[in-house]
């Protein structure tokens, strides 16, 4: 199995030799506590002496994670430490899966997620400039048809990432708007009854190639401990008490 690259959670397991996949052996990861999750973009705001705004984006957006365990035996403390150490802090950026993204908000669109006959892929339409806010896809199915219906297409609030001919462009994305044929914004570009047009935040980081992939089951962030220093403290219980600050990797 390959070595791991995420950090260990209830449905992702390291065994002893470092390899980590959701499926074979190993121990897996505590649940967290609590997550906080921040949309990290710095602006610059000024006012005149009229009192009008003036505001422009002065940097890149990233995402900032912050994780809380509960108190944890050393079995349950362990394989998150030890995985942490072998990162190095931020020489080694890593992946996190957020349980509130695990799955979807629509059944239908689960479901279509979770097939297996026939699978699907969601190639993109048209070539993407960076800085872009939307994009459009199509649902293609291995076999058979899809029409995009309210019950079986995303939802805002969401994240997904892609695949595409730049490898290095793993960054993560919020869905904002979806339209599709029937429920278009004013002034949008017809759609195909299999085609989907999404709004997102933040706008894209790098340009995309016509048919980069889409990837909206369990969506993945990569990111990196911004220090190598990594502190937990032990209770009279003798249970580990820890917590974790992430960085997006981009």
């Amino acid at each position: 199995m390959a070595l791991a690259n995420r950090l260990p959670d209830p449905y992702y397991k390291i065994d002893t030799s470092g390899a980590g996949s959701e499926t074979g052996s190993g121990d897996a990861g505590p649940g967290f506590a609590s997550i906080k999750l921040t949309s990290d973009q710095k602006m610059a705001v000024t006012r005149t002496n009229s009192q009008r705004v003036i505001a422009r984006g002065i940097a890149g957006q990233k995402w900032n994670v912050d994780i809380n365990y509960h108190p944890m035996t050393r079995e349950e403390f362990d394989p998150v430490y030890t995985f942490l150490l072998q990162q190095r802090g931020p020489l080694t950026p890593f992946f996190v899966a957020l349980p509130q993204y695990r799955t979807v908000k629509n059944t239908g669109w689960q479901a279509i997620l979770d097939n297996s006959n026939p699978t699907y892929t969601f190639p993109v339409t048209t070539a993407i400039a960076a800085g872009a806010t939307q994009v459009t896809f199509t649902v293609t199915p291995s076999s058979g048809s899809y029409t995009a219906t309210s019950a079986n297409i995303p939802k805002p609030g969401e994240l997904f990432t892609l695949t595409d001919t730049n490898s290095n462009h793993t960054k993560a994305y919020m869905i904002t708007m979806v339209e599709r044929n029937g429920d278009l914004q004013s002034g949008s570009a017809a759609l195909n009854a299999n085609q989907i047009r999404l709004t997102i935040n933040p706008p894209f980081a790098k340009a995309i190639s016509t048919n980069g992939l889409l990837t909206f089951k369990q969506p993945l962030i990569k990111v990196i401990a911004p220090t190598a220093v990594q502190t937990y403290s032990l209770n009279t219980d003798n249970l580990y008490k820890f917590s974790l600050k992430l960085e997006e990797y981009l």
